[in-house]
């Protein structure tokens, strides 16, 4: 898939509460993405067991390939109509959505219908209305596309004011025209959408929301993917095959260290600029390289790069705005992407070889294996290449 999914999701309680009586769960295969919202009947312990329990045989049966009809008739079989309010014990949506060809289905038991927005504009989402074990459903199938954006929500979303701010206009259509104008200002940020629409929604509510309120995003962006290049190789032949790869990347194109930087700029054809600006009181300047998004000093840099990617626990909003340094460069790109690929020369520099370490052991294999571990745990694709 050239295009990646983000998925992201969002509840808040209803007031005195300490249990949600909302659920998502979201199962990622490799091949396709299924998201699941439940909401249960009432609120609190009993809409919370409900929900909890529906959509863990959703999940755990998707988890085994068993068809979405199948999964909902299960679903309606276990849990039946309360027989006094004539209410489903819990209401469902179903999203799954396959990488290879970004086909979707949806199926809609009794929550809001769905919002869909193309081109950051609201559009009228196809439901065909079908019928599982006499229950209505909604479905809908299509293809998405690149900057294509879905939203699922539970009633809660939509009864803010009722029992708090006096505000007779949140009603689906307002609710659209709300995410419209975010998503238009925020194109790839999924989660500040979603973050942003329900504190607004517990506004008003007065913060005290009359139900759970929960909301969930799809939204299909471009792959962001980084290649970072350090530490000459151990053979001098590889030089070329290396810069090539760094200046050929599709994608932010980072160089760490001088000798690194300089194969770069001597296979490239073109000379390098230090800037000043740049440096701090342990971390030298960065270089402007054509062709190269950002080139640093090695060593120092990356340690620097290490720190800040542990200090904000994998998280790019906790990096410092008014820092141009290159370690929050590098750490803020490397933090924003979704692929990464490092390449890393294990020609020893003696300025940095321990001497009581084996004499295979550089400090800079030891730091880059860090640095890909952290991006790991923060749910980054990395692959390392040692040269």
């Amino acid at each position: 898939m050239k295009c990646l999914l983000d998925v992201y999701h969002k509840s808040i309680n209803m007031v005195g509460e300490e249990l949600c009586g909302d659920q998502v769960r979201v199962l990622n295969s490799g091949k396709k993405t299924r998201v699941v919202l439940c909401d249960g009947l009432g609120h609190g312990v009993k809409a919370n067991i409900l929900a909890s329990l529906s959509s863990e045989i959703m999940i755990n049966m998707l988890r085994e390939d068993i068809s979405l009809p199948e999964v909902i008739e299960t679903v309606i079989a276990t849990l039946p109509v309360d027989k006094k309010l004539n209410l489903a014990y819990t209401t469902s949506t179903m999203i799954e959505v396959d990488h290879s060809d970004l086909a979707y289905k949806i199926y809609n038991f009794d929550n809001p219908p769905l919002l869909f927005f193309r081109k950051q504009k609201i559009e009228p989402l196809p439901f065909e209305k079908i019928t599982i074990m006499d229950r209505p459903i909604q479905f809908s199938e299509g293809k998405l596309q690149r900057g294509d954006l879905l939203i699922g929500m539970s009633d809660g979303l939509l009864h803010a004011g009722l029992n708090g701010v006096l505000n007779y206009n949140w009603n689906i259509d307002h609710l659209s025209a709300y995410i419209e104008e975010l998503f238009q200002y925020l194109p790839s940020n999924l989660q500040l959408i979603i973050d942003k629409t329900v504190a607004h929604t517990n506004q008003l509510y007065n913060r005290r929301p009359a139900d759970d309120a929960s909301m969930v995003g799809l939204l299909v962006r471009a792959r962001q993917a980084v290649m970072l290049f350090t530490g000459p190789p151990v053979d001098p032949n590889e030089d070329r095959a290396m810069a090539q790869r760094v200046l050929t990347f599709e994608g932010t194109r980072i160089v760490c260290g001088g000798t690194t930087g300089h194969i770069v700029a001597t296979q490239s054809g073109k000379k390098y600029s230090l800037e000043p600006d740049t440096a701090r009181l342990e971390i030298p300047p960065m270089a402007s390289l054509p062709g190269v998004d950002i080139l640093t000093e090695g060593i120092l840099t990356l340690s620097s790069v290490l720190e800040w990617i542990e200090a904000t626990k994998g998280n790019p909003d906790l990096l410092p705005t008014k820092d141009n340094s290159g370690a929050v460069r590098v750490a803020d790109a490397l933090l924003n992407a979704d692929e990464i690929f490092l390449l890393v020369g294990l020609k020893i520099n003696p300025a940095y070889q321990n001497p009581d370490l084996p004499c295979n052991v550089s400090i800079r294999k030891n730091l880059l294996e860090k640095i890909a571990e952290r991006l790991r745990d923060a749910g980054k694709t990395v692959t390392i290449e040692f040269h």
